[in-house]
């Protein structure tokens, strides 16, 4: 006897056969089976629990077609056969394609491609689940032509090759319902009792041939479908109909009773009035009190949110639970994680019943990464991935060691793989080694050992490996040597004793899947000839066919998911989000072997291949079923805007359902929403500050002062805090008890204090690659002028020493350079080669205009690199409220000349950079570095030179070559002339004849910054000694002004600001740590006024406050 069920949703088909098992049940009569979609199982079991009562698996127990399966081969048995899983159906399908690739017309190419290996797993199956056979596809293709029939010849070969690659040890999960057919003869199911189908829109032809078979078996049978009328009706239900007419036909074929039971919609509940009208055209009204709301949201977040506080609502004033609530979107994976996101922030407890991505876990990662590093070029991103999966050896900290050296030496393949140690220094180009840093590199070559060696080995045996069994076995000796059986179940036992039960259970299955599945490949690919790049795409893809399996925390969680996921669970609220027409109904995208037209051709030649209305037909049931389920409300959101960003419309469903329950589309507020849960609602009080006029910020910030004003207070104090002041101990801790100020220091300071707190407080440093740029190029210069010059003054000075000579003694020293910094060019690229050579051509011009220089001046060097912290107490001057400041840095040369028994001192600075002496920048505490050298040089040079000292000035002399532009042809002379200008000096000098002469002899100096006029030298780089006395003074209580403040723990965010171009920020490197915002908790722009060294001189002779 067949009986089908019909009616629309919420008819009451389930409750009906659940009520005959039970029955049943009452009767002692059991051998019920209820066969449902897979997903449903454990739905259906609850339900037939729930019905019968705790004896119901003595009666009758519910089944897939997947189960039943399975049931019957465990009573006949499986003759030794193994069943395939997902990954070892994906290495049969590479398996054929390397059998039959030369015989292949469109696919010969996936043989190295295992994504569309997937791709052509994915049409078998549904091939199969149509029962369509290699010599039905072979067939039709005589009707086709073009690629179709190329594509049809293609598949027929594949699915028999993958059959022969299966073997016949091996069953495929797609040929379980065939094979099920074929034995269930031999088999006692369905011979007596009764088998009810619920919950399927249609059925597979491997399905429908097999609910045939079983009519013919003995057993009563039961359908229920969802369906308005066998012959006409609703478009919707078309798949149903066309169902129903099918069992209907067989029955009668076997001569077996049929009738058919037609239940009566419910017209009264608003989900039987939605159910019956909205498919329909009437302008029907619902009668009574509303349960639909309707909703249009800006973003995916204000809807994920928006869901979230509905949620509370109804668990708060409906008296529901949260398990009684669902949310459903089509195309879930779109919204899961900001749905996740915004049900945690809100303390909604979530179950999104998926399974946890393989991929993403420790161990596939660090597999991935290591065959990203051998296959490619060792890039930082691929290294630092695999190592800080924590598997490969090293910990975060010594990670991130490894890491800086790599980042700042652009560490690449061929430094990994060299067998050498590395011997750069750690901390970049122009830094000294010492013990410490000696240490630090050795500690770095004993890490990269750690790190490289296992790789280095996998690389070597791949290298060597030409089938898979000898790629696997590479892999397994990989795995051996990072002991990784071991580890995994070491963090297992360490997060099962933390509690963290589901995060130890995925450790757990880790490992096992990712031997099964190498196992699985050696067994089945074994001499099939591939590369590593081959191999390590196909055995990560088969890695990505299976999941980690996640176990929920809770009974009671509210339930979200696709729409498909929905249709068995029994809702009390449903939320639908999403509702916009570019997802309601999907878009029938062009995915899969065929494409919607050839799905078209193919179903007119006879081939059943889902294609064009049967697939719309199909969604509209999905979104019919959906939408049937709540027996209390149904919330439907619409999205303002498309994923691309246009707007968005709202999907038919929102339109029908506003026309039939008579409510509108409310815009939704997201702020409003934050007032339902507690750590939103305090976020919405923090608002009411900026927003005092609107009221859901005003009742969160008065719920807060009424009900909880600490935690209020606190968090508004927090938001609200500067960046305060060191304490007197922690000042101490930081910078010493005796303060060292660098005039780079004091540079800092001035630019800003949270800047200097950053780097010289905590000794933040940022994070980049070693370039040979400005400070580089500098420290490469200076080395170079120093040996120079101490070697030229050795044999006499410049005077003594040719061009020829000249040249040759620079070359001499820059081959030390390369030598002594730059390991000979150790693991440099070419390009760094190139333009280093480059480079020393300018450092020779340099060279030259020194001697030059130095020639012509009377002024001779007295110190190159003069290293004022090892001047002791010389460079150290009390300070007015306790303490004392010591001058440190290093100058790089200073001269001298004696006149009348005493000694004029001139500070040098080479400057590679763009840099030129402003007055107005010392007045406001800045550049400070060259007076504050001359000045501590004036107290101390006659106990270091021996003479009595006068300052004679400080000078930036350009240490770059200059790129020369002009729109015509240049002489010789031009040129000349050209690059002379380009190396004037900037300064400031001593205001006396003599002492300009001496620098640069002659009426028209080309060097230094002065002009001669009417025999008086004129500029405004010239002081007189009593301006220089002044603005010795005012750098003396500049010094102490930052020293006091220094002592005092300020770390004010308050950089300097002259204009767009010019200001402390514009390239700080401690931007992402700072996040300065002006006006905000204490921060505050400094803005500086650009002073003429006229009105700085005036303000020095008025005895003006400084800066």
């Amino acid at each position: 006897m067949l009986e089908l069920i019909t009616g629309r949703a919420g008819t009451g088909k389930t409750a009906r056969i659940m009520n005959e098992i039970r029955q049943a049940a009452l009767r002692g009569d059991g051998n019920r089976v209820l066969i449902v979609p897979e997903q449903y199982s454990h739905e259906a079991e609850r339900e037939l629990c729930g019905t019968v009562g705790d004896a119901a698996s003595l009666y009758a127990e519910v089944m897939s077609f997947t189960s039943l399966a399975q049931r019957v081969d465990e009573t006949l048995g499986n003759d030794g056969k193994v069943l395939l899983d997902p990954g070892g159906r994906l290495l049969c399908m590479a398996l054929a394609l390397e059998s039959v690739s030369s015989r292949l017309e469109i696919y010969a190419s996936a043989r190295r491609a295992p994504e569309l290996q997937a791709a052509l797993l994915k049409a078998l199956d549904e091939l199969k689940a149509a029962n369509i056979t290699p010599e039905l596809l072979l067939k039709t293709a005589e009707s086709c032509d073009g690629a179709l029939a190329a594509k049809l010849s293609d598949m027929a070969l594949l699915m028999g090759a993958y059959d022969i690659a299966a073997g016949a040890r091996r069953i495929d999960p797609a040929d379980r319902l065939t094979r099920l057919l074929s034995r269930l003869p031999h088999s006692s199911f369905g011979k007596t009792g009764h088998i009810y189908i619920d919950g399927f829109i249609d059925f597979t032809a491997q399905e429908a041939e097999l609910i045939s078979a079983l009519m013919t078996r003995g057993a009563d049978m039961t359908v229920c479908l969802t369906c308005d009328d066998l012959y006409e009706g609703s478009e919707v239900f078309e798949l149903s109909r066309r169902t129903a007419r099918f069992l209907l036909r067989a029955a009668k074929k076997h001569s077996i009773a049929s009738r058919v039971t037609v239940l009566d919609s419910d017209s009264a509940s608003a989900a039987g009035f939605l159910a019956e009208r909205l498919f329909t055209y009437t302008d029907e009204k619902y009668s009574g009190d509303s349960p639909v709301s309707l909703f249009s949201a800006e973003t995916v977040t204000d809807e994920c949110e928006l869901a979230a506080a509905l949620a509370i609502t109804l668990v708060r004033d409906g008296g529901c639970r949260w398990r009684d609530i669902a949310v459903a979107v089509r195309g879930f994976e779109d919204y899961r994680p900001s749905l996740e996101a915004a049900f945690a922030y809100y303390g909604v407890p979530l179950f999104t019943a998926k399974k946890s991505d393989l991929p993403s876990k420790p161990l596939p990662a660090l597999i991935a990464s290591a065959y990203e590093i051998i296959n490619g070029g060792w890039e930082p991103d691929d290294v630092f991935a695999y190592l800080r999966t924590g598997l490969a050896g090293l910990t975060a900290e010594e990670c991130d060691i490894l890491e800086n050296y790599c980042l700042t030496w652009r560490v690449k393949a061929g430094m990994w793989l060299s067998k050498k140690s590395w011997r750069l220094h750690p901390d970049g180009y122009g830094v000294d080694a010492d013990a410490g840093s000696k240490a630090r590199l050795r500690q770095i070559n004993a890490l990269r050992r750690t790190a490289a060696e296992p790789l280095i080995r996998l690389l070597e045996r791949s290298a060597a490996a030409e089938s898979a069994s000898a790629h696997a076995a590479a892999l397994a000796d990989f795995f051996e040597g990072l002991n990784l059986s071991e580890k995994l179940a070491e963090r297992a036992e360490t997060l099962e004793a933390d509690g963290r039960l589901q995060a130890a259970a995925e450790y757990a299955q880790l490992w096992d899947i990712v031997v099964s599945a190498l196992e699985q490949l050696a067994a089945i690919l074994g001499d099939a000839r591939m590369d590593t790049a081959m191999f390590s795409r196909l055995f990560l893809l088969t890695l990505s066919q299976y999941d980690v399996g996640v176990i929920p925390v809770s009974l009671d969680m509210v339930t979200a998911g696709d729409m498909d996921r929905m249709r068995r669970r029994h809702i009390r609220h449903l939320i639908v989000l999403g509702a916009s027409d570019e997802r309601l109904p999907g878009e029938m995208g062009e995915n899969g072997v065929f494409s919607q037209d050839e799905r078209r051709a193919l179903s007119q030649l006879g081939l059943a291949l889902d294609a064009g209305e049967a697939e719309i037909w199909r969604e509209f049931s999905l979104i019919y079923n959906c939408l049937s389920l709540p027996s209390e409300t149904l919330t439907l959101v619409t999205p303002a805007y498309s994923a691309d960003g246009s707007p968005a419309r709202p999907a038919f469903v929102m339109n029908r359902a506003s026309k039939l329950f008579g409510v509108p589309i409310r815009p939704a507020d997201p702020k409003a929403a934050r007032t339902q849960a507690r750590s939103p609602a305090l976020e919405l009080a923090l608002l009411s500050r900026a927003l005092p006029e609107y009221p859901p910020a005003a009742a969160a910030a008065e719920y807060f002062r009424v009900r909880e004003p600490e935690r209020l207070q606190a968090v508004l104090q927090a938001v609200s805090l500067s960046r305060g002041s060191l304490s007197s101990e922690s000042v101490k801790a930081l910078y010493g008890d005796r303060l060292r100020l660098s005039p780079s220091r004091a540079d800092k300071f001035s630019s800003c204090r949270f800047a200097y707190f950053l780097q010289y407080g905590l000794g933040a440093k940022p994070r980049k690659p070693a370039e040979f740029s400005s400070p580089e190029f500098g420290s490469f210069i200076h080395d170079v002028l120093e040996g120079v010059a101490a070697e030229a003054l050795a044999r006499g000075g410049f005077g003594m020493i040719s061009g020829e000579a000249l040249d040759a003694l620079t070359d001499r020293h820059i081959s030390r350079y390369i030598s002594e910094a730059l390991d000979d060019f150790a693991d440099k690229s070419p390009r760094f080669v190139y333009l280093f050579n480059r480079l020393s051509g300018s450092v020779r011009r340099i060279v030259a205009d020194m001697a030059e220089d130095l020639r012509d001046s009377a002024f001779q060097p007295l110190d190159f690199e003069l290293d004022f912290s090892r001047l002791g107490d010389l460079a150290s001057s009390p300070l007015p409220e306790g303490g004392s400041l010591t001058v440190t840095g290093i100058a790089d040369r200073i001269d001298g000349w004696v006149k009348d028994g005493r000694l004029y001192l001139r500070v040098i600075d080479y400057k590679t950079g763009k840099r030129s002496f402003s007055l107005s920048d010392v007045w406001h505490g800045m550049n400070l570095q060259m007076l504050l050298y001359l000045f501590m040089l004036q107290k101390i040079g006659e106990k270091r030179y021996g003479f009595e000292t006068v300052p004679a000035g400080e000078l930036y002399v350009p240490a770059r070559d200059f790129i020369l532009s002009e729109n015509t042809d240049m002489t010789d002379e031009r040129i000349a002339e050209r690059r002379a200008a380009n190396l004037r000096r900037s300064g400031l000098l001593l205001d006396d004849p003599d002492v300009i002469r001496a620098m640069e002899p002659g009426d028209a100096p080309r060097r230094i910054p002065v002009k001669w006029k009417d025999g008086i030298p004129s500029g405004e780089a010239l002081a007189s000694a009593e301006g220089l006395g002044r603005l010795s003074r005012h750098i003396g209580e500049t010094l102490a002004a930052l020293a006091r403040e220094i002592g005092r723990g300020n770390i004010a965010a308050n950089p300097y600001y002259k204009n767009s171009q010019d200001n402390a920020c514009l390239y700080c490197e401690y931007a992402a740590a700072c996040r300065f915002a002006d006006g905000e908790g204490g921060d505050r722009l400094r803005y500086l006024k650009k002073l003429e060294p006229t009105e700085v001189w005036a303000l020095l002779e008025g005895d003006c406050p400084n800066g």
